[in-house]
């Protein structure tokens, strides 16, 4: 049987764990906190930090692992330094580097001539006085699930969101960049043996802006876009892929889409969370992206053909729609494949980890998604 290693075993993490069961792969499964979930169901665990390269190395070698992975930001680099240690598959040391790292991938996608936002980096408060543009956005350099991200306005704004963010930055590093208008996307794409696949373009809708906050609240699968946009997404996706040099790994690029074009705001290369790609890409085209993600850590051949074509969307429950979404879960609709609703709050959401549950739905067509979307929300 192979064997798997996988860093992280939280909430987010239990997907990419039971999918290795199911497909006969042994998965040993690291977390530094030993009451995580993903360790409950893991064929074997280990209570290390995923971040520490001695110690999972050492377990990977002493394993015999054929494969390495992790579903989560922060692990990455050491997926990436294992993996060329042991001669697994995976993406380069360089790569992971520059897509765990804001500043860093900022400045490549200058240099490289990729539509991205104009930026500082700021390592201390004085730096600040730099900032004279506004609104703006400030976020730490190495920060996943819009912890400390937020749109400020003016400098006392700007100065007293620096302490917030400064806070989630391992680095204590941040960065203030220029605010991007229009809609947003997320690209979910395969790269194997330098062959890139765009396997999914998903629409977000956010909450909090007024306040300058940018949360996800909705996402719906296949993105309802024209051929034109569609092109405009793909091909600064591609760029960028090829401009960096990303092989053998997944990757989900945030978008932003305008009059001026299409603008990377972020490319990450792990899967999407918030359900995107363990649940909406599958329910939309049939492509196992987990699956996918084990078999191209064991040098597998991954399957990427669209299987079907649906509509797929997840709705988070907030505290304007939390009543009629309780209420339409309530009703047993068959169109929910499945919900999670948590304790009700009325502070504002300012990071995805504060949100009140979810509905995962699937239509045949975009005007049934339209419609219960309008009845949530």
């Amino acid at each position: 049987m192979e064997r798997v290693l996988i860093l992280g075993a939280g909430e987010m993490q239990l997907p990419i764990i039971q999918k290795a069961k199911q497909m006969g792969v042994y998965s040993i499964v690291a977390d530094f906190d030993q009451n995580a979930p993903g360790l409950l169901i893991a064929d074997e665990k280990a209570i290390i930090s995923t971040i520490d390269f001695g110690k999972v190395l050492q377990l990977a070698k002493e394993k015999n692992i054929g494969g390495i992975l992790t579903t989560s930001d922060y692990p990455v680099n050491i997926v990436a330094k294992v993996a060329e240690e042991l001669s697994l598959k995976g993406m380069s040391i360089k790569v992971a580097e520059l897509c765990t790292n804001k500043y860093l991938q900022r400045e490549f996608f200058q240099i490289n001539g990729i539509n991205t936002p104009n930026f500082k980096l700021i390592k201390d408060a004085n730096d600040l006085k730099q900032i004279n543009h506004f609104p703006s956005i400030i976020k730490p350099v190495d920060s996943s699930a819009s912890r400390g991200v937020k749109k400020v306005n003016n400098y006392n704004e700007l100065r007293q969101q620096f302490d917030i963010a400064i806070q989630f930055s391992r680095q204590a590093n941040v960065i203030v960049e220029d605010y991007i208008s229009g809609r947003e996307f997320s690209v979910e794409t395969y790269t194997q043996d330098q062959v890139t696949t765009i396997v999914a373009i998903t629409e977000k809708l956010t909450k909090g802006e007024e306040k300058g906050f940018f949360v996800e609240d909705t996402h719906i699968t296949p993105a309802r876009i024209t051929s034109i946009e569609q092109n405009l997404i793909i091909n600064e996706v591609l760029k960028a892929i090829l401009a960096l040099e990303i092989n053998n790994c997944p990757t989900h690029t945030e978008i932003k889409l305008n009059e001026n074009g299409a603008f990377i705001i972020e490319i990450a290369c792990r899967l999407g969370g918030d359900y995107i790609t363990s649940d909406l890409v599958p329910l939309s085209i049939g492509v196992d992206m987990l699956e996918n993600l084990i078999n191209i850590s064991l040098d597998r051949k991954i399957n990427v053909e669209t299987k079907w074509n649906k509509i797929a969307a997840v709705q988070f429950l907030n505290s304007l729609n939390y009543q009629k979404c309780v209420n339409f879960i309530e009703k047993k609709d068959d169109k929910i494949i499945r919900s999670e609703i948590k304790k009700f709050h009325n502070n504002d959401i300012t990071s995805s980890l504060e949100r009140m549950g979810y509905i995962l739905l699937q239509t045949n067509t975009v005007e049934e998604m339209n419609l219960i979307l309008n009845e949530l929300n």
